[in-house]
C-alpha cells in the first residue's frame, strides 16, 4: 500500500491533473503517469511505444509491479463491489496451446473455467518473468463523477487455483435461459466473469474496509493560464541547460 508521503503525493498529483483544462477525467495513461510520480519511479515517454505487458508500473529496486486501472463508481464505501476487464481471453482459439484441445463455448462450464484460469495464470507468470517482478499488484483508482472524491485500492496478484472455483453460466432474466457470461465463484462469492462474445475476462473486486480516501478541491485553470504556465516552465528548463 501507499506510505503517508505517497498518499500526499497522490493527492497533489490528482489535484494538478484535474486542474488541467484539457483533461476531463483521470484515465489510463494519466493514472499511469500519476502513479509513477507517487512512487518516484521513472516514467517512459509514450512516443517510444506502449507494451501490452501486465504491469503498467514497475519499481526495479523492489521488483514490484502494478497493473493500473481506473473506474468510475457511484459508491466508494467499503464493501461495494465492482467489475473491470483484466484480459482479453479467447480461450477457444487458443484451446490447444492451453492444454484443452477440442474446447468450445459449449464445453462444460467447469472445463471452460479451467481454460480461462490457465490463460490468465500464463499471462501473469510470463509477464512477471519478463518484467522482473516478484511482487505483483492491481492498483485501482476508483473515482466519482464529480472528480472530487477518490479511493485507491491495492490487491495482490497471484496465480489462481482452479480447484477453488465453481463455474456456471449466468441466467438471462428475459428468457430464463443461459446468458452470455460465464461466472466463476469462490466459496459462493462472484470472482470472475468471462463473456463468450467479446472474449473478455472481468474480475470482481470489493472496496476494502480501510481504503485510501482522497478528496480534493476542484480548481480548473483556464486554457490561457495552463498554456502560459507550461511555456514558462519549459523556458526555465531551457535556460537552465
Amino acid at each position: 500500500m501507499l506510505t503517508s508521503d505517497e498518499v500526499e503525493r497522490l493527492k497533489e498529483a490528482i489535484t494538478a491533473t484535474i486542474a488541467v483544462p484539457i483533461v476531463g477525467s483521470i484515465e489510463d495513461y494519466s493514472w499511469e503517469a500519476i502513479f509513477h510520480y507517487v512512487k518516484k519511479i521513472p516514467l517512459s515517454d509514450p512516443i517510444s511505444g506502449r507494451t501490452k505487458l501486465l504491469h503498467d508500473a514497475v519499481d526495479i529496486r523492489t521488483k514490484t509491479g502494478w497493473s493500473l486501472k481506473t473506474i468510475q463508481l457511484s459508491n466508494l464505501n467499503p464493501g461495494f463491489t465492482f467489475q473491470f476487464v483484466i484480459q482479453r481471453a479467447d480461450v477457444v482459439t487458443k484451446a490447444s496451446t492451453l492444454g484443452f484441445p477440442g474446447l468450445t463455448v459449449d464445453s462444460p462450464p467447469s472445463t471452460l473455467g479451467e481454460a480461462i484460469i490457465e490463460h490468465w495464470n500464463q499471462k501473469l507468470i510470463q509477464d512477471c518473468n519478463l518484467q522482473g517482478v516478484t511482487n505483483s499488484y492491481e492498483g485501482i483508482l476508483c473515482k466519482k463523477k464529480n472528480a472530487i472524491d477518490y479511493v485507491y485500492a491495492e490487491y495482490p496478484l497471484t496465480p489462481l487455483d482452479p480447484a477453488q472455483f465453481a463455474w456456471n453460466w449466468s441466467i438471462n432474466r428475459s428468457t430464463g435461459k443461459a446468458g452470455k457470461g460465464l461466472q466463476g465463484t469462490v466459496n459462493g462469492k462472484l470472482t470472475l466473469i468471462w463473456y463468450k462474445n467479446q472474449k473478455q475476462l472481468f474480475k470482481v473486486q470489493t472496496i476494502p474496509e480501510q481504503p485510501i480516501r482522497i478528496t480534493i478541491e476542484r480548481n480548473r485553470l483556464t486554457p490561457d493560464e495552463y498554456v502560459n504556465a507550461i511555456l514558462s516552465t519549459l523556458q526555465q528548463k531551457l535556460n537552465s541547460r
